[in-house]
């Protein structure tokens, strides 16, 4: 698995990085997806890599109780609070809360930095001792076809507010024989305030899946596929669907 300290660097700027992103229309997506399997109109969630709390805010605001988990320390610092999500330090492989869910859930391609199978493994088996017979969990991964045929592609991304500056190049290098992209990071803050300005590097090591793996994955602890689709539009999965999410059912 990607060492996820990588991110305590990064929790300094991931909110103005990925300020743009729509997360109450995901949130909105992916409950209309679980409503439809099943899950309670007020039910109770676990999502497991919450980074910063975008997700788990954005759900406990339509009225789900949500127990938000994530590795890295400094992201938890940064962690908006709610009255409904409880924040806990823990490795997605490994953690457990000691009580069931209507629903576990993993946003944001974090299934896709258990880049091992036994880190795979680990990750289902958490969501099964979390989920009695007929929950759910949801999560988003990089797709094998689209990966093989859109390839890797260099980018820059830019932002600021009123109190900093930051840039970040991605380039990617992959293991065919692995499923696994690397996706290396250079990133360049400046404070607006001080005019102080900071560089960094990091490697994020990412694995992408064939529907037939997640299918495998599942079944070995005790899930049934109910749904796959791109995310967000609800096409049928394609070699230029990147971002896949699959809905699965404890048996």
């Amino acid at each position: 698995m990607t060492d996820r300290a990588v991110f305590d660097t990064y929790a300094e700027f991931y909110d103005l990085l990925y300020e743009g992103k729509d997360t109450a229309g995901e949130v909105e997506w992916i409950l209309n997806e679980l409503h439809e399997a099943g899950m309670p109109n007020l039910g109770s969630v676990l999502e497991l890599g919450a980074g910063t709390g975008r997700h788990a805010v954005a759900l406990a605001d339509r009225g789900h109780r949500v127990v938000a988990v994530e590795p890295s320390q400094p992201m938890l610092d940064k962690a908006r609070e709610h009255r409904s999500v409880r924040y806990l330090k823990g490795d997605a492989r490994a953690v457990r809360v000691g009580e069931k869910f209507d629903a576990v859930l993993s946003l944001f391609h974090v299934l896709s930095y258990h880049t091992e199978p036994d880190d795979v493994r680990g990750f289902f088996e958490t969501a099964s001792q979390h989920l009695p017979a007929g929950g759910l969990l949801g999560f988003d991964v990089w797709y094998s076809p689209a990966v093989h045929f859109l390839r890797p592609e260099a980018r820059t991304l830019s932002r600021e507010n009123e109190a900093l500056e930051i840039s970040r190049s991605a380039t990617a290098t992959e293991e065919l024989n692995r499923s696994i992209v690397t996706v290396d990071y250079a990133c360049s803050s400046r404070s607006k305030v001080t005019g102080v300005q900071t560089s960094f590097r990091e490697s994020h090591v990412m694995r992408h899946f064939t529907a037939t793996e997640i299918t495998s994955f599942a079944a070995e602890h005790s899930f049934d596929v109910v749904s796959s689709k791109e995310f967000m539009t609800n096409a049928e999965p394609s070699r230029e669907t990147w971002g896949v999410w699959f809905t699965l059912r404890k048996i």
